[in-house]
């Protein structure tokens, strides 16, 4: 806050707000917020009811409420009574004439231009990149969430492995490997089990159909579950029946992208040079065709966080970060492959968390 040169910040989106206050919104429409003041401890702003549903929950914060009344005119944001709150807090701590750090990318325009109708006095600073850069290095307890997630997610996969079969659709498969991670302690939010057959594999977003895994086709199984609040991403290539010629050249390529990634990525090493050197060396020097970018991202209260692995990357890995790599390659005529780790940056270069094997095919 200091190098940045502001007096107080203000938190609008749900993950930063959990990330300075411990509180884990149970849900994304929760109007939840804080207010961060140098010297104080954070304020945590929740709706009167929510607070009463709290209890025991554990937070590092003073609790601030108000009354949620709903407001159609303010939907989806947080309404008058968030703003309020707010406006009392700032007046509270001497910090209403000052330089006030916002989240920019998640502050409507009605919400920013009410802040400056009721802070006239008051000069205001994007301060989401500098909160991005914070919560890319991870603390032990943070490591040690994701840890658990990825064995989580790895139960997952290995679900998959007994259970995706020629027949069966794609959301049989998912539901199964769902349940399976369930059990084994994954949480609600993030938890996605997508069991993905032939070309519509290599959307980012593609969802489980009543289609049937086929016996002459790639499947992808790409898994994501949470821990604490905190993300894992595992996903294996597999096949029913047994792959082409094409097809094992397409997942090898994969595998050898993956495999490239974790031995270039270190601290003080580009993120553009890694993408480039990864991509040279699984294609033997030739460009690797069909890539889908990024190559990875960094991961943990989100799915995907910035910095992104990918050639026009302008960050450098550091020591603690923590990865989601999960290099995609679609050909036509052989389908998609994907494999997913979870890769830590230690001191000496970088640690795969994830333990289940690559080789699926």
């Amino acid at each position: 806050m200091q190098r940045e040169g502001v007096d107080a910040i203000l938190v609008t989106r749900r993950t930063d707000v959990h990330y300075l206050t411990g509180y884990e919104s149970v849900s994304e429409s929760l109007p939840v917020g804080s207010v961060i003041v140098e010297g104080q401890l954070p304020y945590l702003i929740m709706p009167e009811l929510q607070r009463e549903a709290m209890g025991q929950d554990s937070t590092m914060a003073k609790l601030r409420s108000f009354a949620d009344a709903p407001s159609e005119h303010w939907y989806p944001n947080h309404g008058p009574g968030f703003w309020d709150c707010i406006d009392d807090i700032l007046r509270e701590a001497g910090v209403h004439r000052g330089m006030i750090g916002l989240q920019h990318d998640c502050l409507s325009i009605r919400e920013f231009e009410s802040l400056k109708s009721a802070f006239p006095d008051a000069g205001f600073k994007d301060f989401s990149r500098a909160l991005w850069r914070l919560r890319q290095i991870k603390d032990a307890a943070e490591i040690d969430a994701i840890r658990q997630a990825v064995k989580i997610a790895e139960i997952g996969v290995r679900t998959a492995l007994e259970t995706v079969k020629a027949g069966k659709t794609e959301a049989q498969c998912s539901v199964d490997i769902e349940a399976a991670m369930r059990g084994a302690g994954g949480e609600l939010r993030g938890i996605r089990a997508a069991v993905l057959a032939g070309g519509h594999a290599r959307f980012p977003f593609a969802q489980p159909t009543t289609a049937r895994v086929s016996n002459s086709e790639l499947v992808l199984v790409d898994v994501t579950v949470s821990h604490s609040g905190y993300l894992a991403e595992v996903a294996r290539t597999v096949h029913a029946g047994s792959p082409s010629t094409v097809q094992r050249k397409l997942f090898g390529s994969v595998l050898a992208t993956n495999d490239a990634l974790q031995s270039v990525m270190a601290p003080e090493t580009k993120i553009s040079e890694a993408a480039t050197q990864a991509l040279k060396i699984a294609g033997n020097g030739s460009p690797v065709r069909g890539v889908i970018q990024p190559l990875g991202s960094s991961i943990g209260l989100d799915i995907r966080e910035p910095p992104y692995i990918y050639q026009e990357s302008k960050s450098t890995f550091r020591e603690g970060m923590v990865f989601s790599v999960h290099p995609t390659i679609y050909e036509p005529e052989a389908g998609c492959a994907k494999i997913a780790d979870v890769l830590m940056i230690t001191g000496e270069g970088c640690e795969s968390l994830t333990t289940i094997s690559k080789e699926t095919l």
